[in-house]
């Protein structure tokens, strides 16, 4: 019987040494089985895990580079993208598709009153330009304001009341000053363009094409005075008022429209617009290494990312060649590379 027993322990302990040497099947995915090499399946226990996952998480933490979105991708109903030095067209969508431009208008209101107005002069406000809707800048009749500061309000704030205040006084009323926008943008080379008002606001017969807006922003960044207005972000402007005894003085700070001063490399300028009929319409430029891109969207709900990306796309070529698509790189810190987050959204 004692025999008997320790044979069958024998037989026990000599299977079990033969089970161990037989390799284990693969049960993790990724891992195979290669003729001629044994596979070995480990184990960790949790503590070994905590030590490996950091390493992980720190592998993913690094900055990502994606490429920028293709320029056939913006969602702009007309769109240009030009060469401001060269007036070469790198890009273009429905590009002499005549559009109502909301407050894009206000680039050929500057450019009018830089030619023919004196920014010294004092303007008074008129009944009927303290009425005019949109976009103000809070003018009341009988007020007094240097025109240069109403220019500023235009630029900068895209005031309704500035620029019909401005406008009566340069082109002694409005009618006047439309006369004098509509020789302008003919003289231009405008031959899809018709204004009614210097502000834009929708009229039956106020329109024009991103191509047209292409041409009279590369003629307006001429005007020194007009590219440091459409770069500058905040300004104060002074507004005189009959007091009891003498006029008073009050100062106003206006802010810019545009999201993409100070957010995107080389930004400066110019104008944005909003109006039912229009939709959400930008002019924006950047200047890189002494050249200037162009870029203008209409109707387009993404103004703010279509125009980092025809910006970007624009700066990427040399000579009209397309070069090596341009990359941007997820969550990068404000004056680099712009961030489609945080250039959503927005109005004016």
């Amino acid at each position: 019987m004692t025999r008997r027993a320790l044979w069958f322990g024998l037989l026990a302990l000599s299977m079990v040494g033969l089970s161990a040497s037989v390799p284990a099947a693969p049960t993790q995915a990724g891992l195979s089985s290669t003729p001629g090499y044994r596979s070995a399946r480990v184990s960790l226990n949790s503590r070994q895990r905590s030590r490996i996952s950091p390493t992980i998480l720190e592998y993913l933490q690094i900055p990502r580079y994606v490429p920028a979105p293709d320029p056939l991708d913006v969602s702009a109903a007309a769109a240009i993208l030009m060469d401001a030095e060269t007036g070469e067209v790198l890009f273009e969508r429905n590009p002499d598709e005549r559009r109502p431009p909301a407050s894009i208008t206000k680039i050929l209101t500057a450019l009018v009153i830089l030619e023919r107005g004196q920014l010294t002069d004092t303007v008074v406000v008129s009944p009927a330009a303290a009425r005019v809707g949109g976009y103000r800048l809070g003018l009341r009749s009988g007020q007094r304001v240097l025109l240069e500061d109403l220019l500023a309000a235009i630029l900068i704030r895209s005031a309704n009341d500035a620029a019909t205040a401005a406008a009566e006084h340069v082109g002694q009323g409005l009618l006047g000053f439309t006369t004098l926008m509509n020789a302008k943008a003919e003289a231009l080379g405008m031959h899809q363009s018709h204004f009614v008002n210097p502000h834009g606001l929708d009229e039956p017969e106020h329109f024009t094409t991103a191509r047209d807006l292409a041409l009279l922003t590369r003629a307006a960044f001429e005007h020194p005075e007009f590219a440091r207005l459409v770069r500058t972000r905040e300004a104060t402007v002074r507004v005189w008022q009959t007091g009891r005894r003498s006029l008073i003085q009050r100062a106003r700070v206006i802010l810019t429209h545009n999201r993409l001063l100070g957010r995107l490399e080389g930004a400066d300028g110019v104008k944005t617009g909003y109006t039912d009929a229009a939709g959400r319409c930008l002019v924006a430029s950047a200047s890189r290494g002494g050249q200037r891109m162009i870029a203008v969207l209409l109707n387009d709900p993404q103004r703010w990312t279509d125009a980092a990306t025809l910006l970007e796309f624009g700066f990427g070529q040399v000579g009209g060649v397309p070069q090596a698509a341009p990359f941007r790189r997820a969550g990068s810190p404000p004056g680099g590379p712009w961030h489609g987050m945080e250039l959503a959204g927005g109005l004016g």
